[in-house]
């Protein structure tokens, strides 16, 4: 279909796409097999991404980034879905948390993450503190020249080997207790890194339990404001919704294209098996609930870009996405059949990945909690 999309935005997605079919695909086999990305490998498709201008591509100008509108950050995600997410995930995007970075911080810190120069990671979620992220445990207590961080973070992308990570705790001082942001360095005394979690999917990717034994964080290393820590780690929400479901909707599409050349060409009875009613229907199932998810996804990306308040839009969006690309991913594998269901196939791979995205970053329920606040009314929340 024909969304009207700027003939520049048309570009970018392009760039994206040749770079995951030329740079990507090949190593994707290697990585679901090892289950890691090449330190070597990861370094060579990072310089690649910057060399491209596809690295940062969701940081604004003024910190060294395209500054593009959501719009085309949408369209480029997109393609990148259609990569495995370990190998997606080098064309990085770092922490916008960083924004807040002031002085010194934005050469020291914000200007290496942009350029690629770093790996980043955010630590919020806790054992005991998931969507409901006012129940943190982690606690930063303060001492001369700066702070003394404890606490246990885990389901942290990246925490095995990030430079750095950006830490949410409740900082004690006076008396009181409010959430802010520290930058821990990887090897600080006190920091280690606990279990690396075993997952259903998202191979070479690792996701790590973070353990912090009274850290010192110098005053230097916290971003923002005490008590501005939650607002921090939660304001570009928004993004990271409206970038899942965008890479959802690139999963969906690799998975159904790829259903689509195995109906053409296999034959099964004489003819080929795109010639069967029973699957074609399947076909036309497929291909409206993809059509569906990306008209919400490119108009939650224009809501933001006017300035508007997207927050049930782009909760529509991620909701819409992510449901829908485990439906495609399930409808291609029982269209391959049993080719399908070998790891040989990218489907199997789409098939275990795409489910962790209907619980990252906001799961099903909380986006229809969000959904149902805007159609009620928030006051009826209060």
């Amino acid at each position: 279909m024909d969304y009207l999309i700027p003939a520049e935005f048309v570009q970018f997605a392009d760039l994206a796409r040749q770079f995951v079919r030329k740079e990507l695909w090949p190593h994707e086999e290697d990585v679901e097999r090892a289950d890691r990305v090449p330190p070597e490998l990861a370094r060579g498709l990072r310089a690649k991404a910057v060399e491209l201008g596809l690295f940062g591509f969701n940081m604004p100008e003024e910190a060294g980034g395209p500054g593009l509108p959501y719009l085309a950050q949408v369209l480029i995600r997109e393609q990148l879905g259609q990569a495995s997410v370990a190998l997606a995930d080098l064309a990085g995007r770092p922490p916008k948390a960083l924004l807040a970075c002031r002085g010194e911080q934005r050469e020291r810190l914000l200007a290496p993450a942009v350029r690629g120069e770093q790996v980043w990671a955010f630590a919020l979620t806790e054992p005991g503190a998931g969507s409901d992220a006012g129940s943190i445990r982690t606690r930063a207590l303060r001492v001369e020249g700066g702070w003394r961080l404890t606490g246990t973070k885990h389901f942290i992308s990246h925490g095995d080997h990030a430079d750095r990570v950006i830490v949410i705790a409740k900082a004690r001082q006076d008396g009181g207790e409010a959430p802010a942001a520290f930058v821990v360095a990887h090897g600080a005394a006190g920091f280690s890194v606990g279990r690396v979690h075993r997952k259903m999917g998202w191979r070479g990717y690792p996701v790590c339990e973070l353990v912090f034994d009274d850290v010192f964080v110098a005053d230097a290393d916290v971003l923002g404001e005490i008590g501005g820590g939650l607002r921090l780690g939660l304001a570009n929400i928004l993004e990271s919704r409206i970038g899942v479901a965008a890479h959802c909707v690139g999963m969906a599409q690799r998975a159904y294209d790829y259903a689509i050349e195995h109906l053409r060409v296999r034959r099964q009875f004489g003819r080929p098996l795109g010639s069967f009613q029973g699957l074609q229907w399947m076909v036309a199932e497929m291909a409206v609930d993809i059509e569906q998810s990306r008209a919400l996804l490119y108009a939650a990306a224009r809501e933001m870009d006017r300035g508007a308040d997207a927050r049930a839009a782009v909760s529509m969006a991620k909701l819409s996405a992510t449901e829908m690309a485990g439906r495609v991913a399930d409808r291609a594998l029982q269209l391959l059949g049993g080719a399908g269901y070998m790891a040989e196939s990218p489907v199997e791979m789409i098939y275990r990945d795409v489910r962790a995205f209907r619980i990252g970053e906001g799961t099903s329920e909380i986006q229809k909690n969000q959904i149902a606040r805007a159609c009620l009314g928030r006051e009826m929340f209060a």
